[in-house]
């Protein structure tokens, strides 16, 4: 276990500082005498219980029902390939231009970046020639296992836990990366908070999530019950999103970007070989004219 990510580890619950027992292979609270498993090189930081209030969201109420989100995200990386590149080019450049924008959000004297959701990795890939110490966390333990096997270099670790119980040491990280998660959790505020708490002073919070999204759902055939699409549980505006900031926060902003219509037509695929500030241009010209018809939202916040 390397010993500088070592020393951003905290128990979930306690915040208490962990040791490594390396004739177990795993991670030791000797205050609270807990013990917590490593797979994989990959340590697993998570207690089994879940809180009540944060098993029900307006969701969940409308179909009488309880989110059993651990679960549920394990469930869902053992079903789901967050690795594979997806067949439609369509699709793949518009994700390409989300990770852009994300990128070019990052300070380039970032030492330590937390990958909050990390599914397949694709940030750590990114950044494996950067010099940056990246941590890729998901609540399952098939993504950060994976994302360490696809990209095993030494500045590179994987981390299992919860945000609502975030183990990482208060005010030790660079910058934190949540894309595409805040829409998926029961308590924006609270998610907001938690990887507030873990920023260094001068830190940034990179944020998106899907823009001003009409929430479908369907009767699911295994529970009988009214299900939201692809587990989506809120929509955000630039207004919505920043009503969970921190009270402490004074410096932030938003971004609409990758306008549905330039990707539909496939336009943003035909342009994909200009650079993005003179891709923003188009695009925030198209989403001016359209009324923000675009996929994305992003939300960046500074300590």
């Amino acid at each position: 276990m390397n010993a500088n990510y070592l020393s951003h580890l905290v128990h979930p619950l306690h915040k208490t500082p962990l040791q490594y027992d390396e004739r177990a292979d795993q991670l030791v609270d000797p205050s609270n005498n807990d013990r917590f498993a490593i797979k994989n090189n990959v340590p697993i930081l998570l207690t089994p219980e879940v809180e009540t209030t944060l098993t029900e969201t307006e969701q969940h109420a409308l179909a009488g029902s309880h989110f059993q989100y651990k679960e549920h995200y394990q469930n869902d990386a053992e079903t789901y390939d967050y690795f594979k590149v997806s067949e439609n080019p369509v699709e793949r450049e518009e994700h390409n231009r989300l990770h852009q924008h994300i990128l070019s959000e990052i300070p380039k004297d970032t030492t330590w970046i937390l990958d909050t959701g990390c599914g397949g990795g694709w940030l750590a890939n990114a950044l494996k020639h950067k010099n940056k110490q990246v941590i890729s966390m998901d609540i399952s333990d098939i993504n950060p296992i994976k994302a360490i096997q696809n990209n095993p270099y030494p500045t590179h670790y994987g981390l299992v836990a919860d945000v609502y119980e975030l183990p990482v040491k208060e005010g030790t990280i660079d910058c934190i990366v949540a894309s595409e998660i805040i829409e998926h959790v029961s308590d924006p505020k609270r998610f907001i908070d938690a990887l507030f708490t873990a920023l260094k002073p001068g830190g940034k919070i990179i944020i998106t999530t899907p823009y001003n999204e009409r929430i479908m759902a369907s009767l699911c055939i295994h529970c009988n019950r009214l299900t939201p699409h692809n587990a989506h549980l809120h929509s955000f505006t630039e207004a919505s999103i920043t009503r969970y900031l921190p009270g402490r926060v004074t410096k932030y902003k938003t971004r609409v970007f990758n306008n549905k219509i330039l990707v539909r037509l496939g336009i943003q695929r035909l342009l994909g070989f200009l650079p993005l500030t003179l891709w923003q241009g188009i695009d925030n010209l198209v989403n001016a004219a359209s009324k923000k018809r675009a996929y994305r939202l992003m939300l960046v916040i500074e300590k």
